[in-house]
């Protein structure tokens, strides 16, 4: 048997094994575009929404619960991350689909039950017909065990969606757990099958040139990728235009004089990966009074700040002092309690961290953000600020960056993983759109492994 015998053997074609729906029949406050992307997801089953923050996944997560459990009058789960379970009620209610928040697996009502990952071990999944993962990028992790939890427990479940922000195009990982997810294919068979191990960088892969054109129309038989309406066909993108970004770095200056002398005169400053803890440690005190400053100069307007540690928290506190701070050893009570205040507009400035509000929540009722220094997570940057300049938001969108002038390098480094992912992502979406659009309408996917030579953008083409 030679090799293209053996990909012959190894390939997968899903088949369409759902519900179909007239997508003129589905709950009216959809647009048509989204209308249409409901009731494709519905006819394949199990599918993944991967759409830029703003483009209303709650809503369309909302009804293809509601359909699912209409036609087979059994009980869907959504999974969401902490807080997000709330608004995605709030929604519920809004477009007239009745949801339930539920701890535990006696909690569950008939219909549509929502509950958070860290609750998700108190469930039975047999006991549900259909699954909804809400920031569905918690499988990111190729061995995570969230990620294996989540894949063991559904593995029988008939009806599966997954609906998360649009993945950097050079993730490979995080988009092969979602189709080992919905049951398409495991991640160590589409490894096998298009990858190769990346020898410039230890423990990544990239795709075989050959791949790359196969790989993507294999993605949009189980996934829509959008940016904006008219990726998925002829819709209008008014309304799904992106309000200004007002971006203001503040430098702190930082002196690098050893006052104690013991490195010599001048201090030992390390920003690596590694151990820049210590400088942010060093610079915390003068970041959190110049945030505190930032803050005082819109002192009639909501404000989220944004830090990485609780030592940075603790001082933001002591200069913001009429803020309310949210950590992660708080209860999931006052997690909620807090956010949804924020939400509501009863609390003004909101202090926590990208990693507990960061991801998941609409906060466009707030259009003020700052960042009391960086990490070297991009993502955590990116989703953080996609809590308030997203689709939908009303006012231009005012963030800052207060970061130490011993630290620029991470700035650096953020900046120019931020120009990647821009230009990766209008690349992706170039070189899908055609294939997603005939996706969707219904056309199926045949897998030519003899057409091997075809015409590639430059960022697509492996080393």
């Amino acid at each position: 048997m030679d090799y293209i015998e053996f990909l012959e053997r190894k390939k997968k074609t899903e088949e369409t094994a759902g519900i179909k729906v007239n997508p003129e029949m589905l709950n009216k406050n959809l647009f048509d575009w989204q209308s249409e992307v409901v009731s494709w997801s519905l006819r394949k089953g199990r599918s993944a929404l991967f759409e830029e923050c703003g483009l209303g996944k709650t809503i369309q997560q909302l009804e293809w619960a509601n359909q699912v459990h209409q036609k087979t009058n059994k009980n869907v789960l959504i999974v969401a991350p902490l807080a997000v379970s709330r608004q995605t009620q709030r929604e519920g209610e809004k477009f007239g689909i009745e949801t339930h928040i539920a701890r535990k697996q006696k909690d569950v009502k008939k219909g549509i039950n929502i509950t958070n990952y860290e609750m998700l071990e108190h469930f039975d999944p047999d006991e549900f017909i259909g699954v909804v993962l809400d920031k569905s990028s918690i499988l990111k992790s190729f061995m995570g065990k969230t990620k294996r939890m989540l894949v063991q427990a559904f593995e029988n479940t008939p009806y599966r969606l997954s609906c998360t922000a649009t993945p950097a195009p050079n993730d490979h990982m995080e988009i092969l757990n979602q189709a080992e997810f919905l049951g398409i294919m495991s991640s160590s068979e589409a490894l096998a099958m298009w990858f190769i191990n990346d020898t410039q960088n230890m423990g990544t892969y990239r795709l075989k040139k050959h791949a790359i054109k196969p790989f993507w129309e294999w993605v949009s038989t189980w996934a829509v990728s959008i940016s904006k309406p008219s990726d998925i066909g002829p819709y209008s993108d008014e309304g799904f235009i992106l309000p200004k970004l007002n971006e203001n770095i503040e430098v702190v200056e930082i002196s690098e004089i050893d006052k104690t002398f013991q490195d010599g005169f001048l201090r030992e400053i390390n920003t690596n990966a590694t151990a820049y803890h210590k400088e942010k440690r060093f610079t915390a005190e003068k970041r959190a009074i110049r945030t505190a400053e930032i803050v005082a100069r819109k002192s009639d307007k909501q404000h989220v700040v944004w830090c990485d540690t609780n030592y940075e928290a603790d001082l933001l506190m002591k200069y913001i002092p009429q803020a309310v701070e949210v950590r992660g050893s708080d209860r999931v009570e006052k997690k909620e309690e807090s956010i949804m205040g924020f939400i509501d507009g009863d609390i003004r400035i909101l202090i926590s961290k990208p990693t507990i509000f960061g991801y998941g929540l609409n906060l466009q009722n707030c259009s003020n953000t700052t960042f009391c220094g960086l990490s070297y997570s991009y993502e955590d940057y990116y989703q953080a600020l996609k809590r308030f300049h997203r689709f939908g938001q009303k006012e231009e969108v005012s963030s800052n960056i207060v970061i130490g002038s011993t630290e620029l390098n991470i700035l650096e480094t953020i900046r120019r993983k931020q120009q990647l992912h821009i230009e990766m992502n209008e690349n992706m979406f170039s070189s899908i759109k055609e294939i997603q659009g005939h996706s969707i309408k219904g056309t199926k996917f045949k897998l030519n492994l003899d057409e091997i030579k075809i015409e590639l953008p430059k960022w697509a083409v492996g080393e």
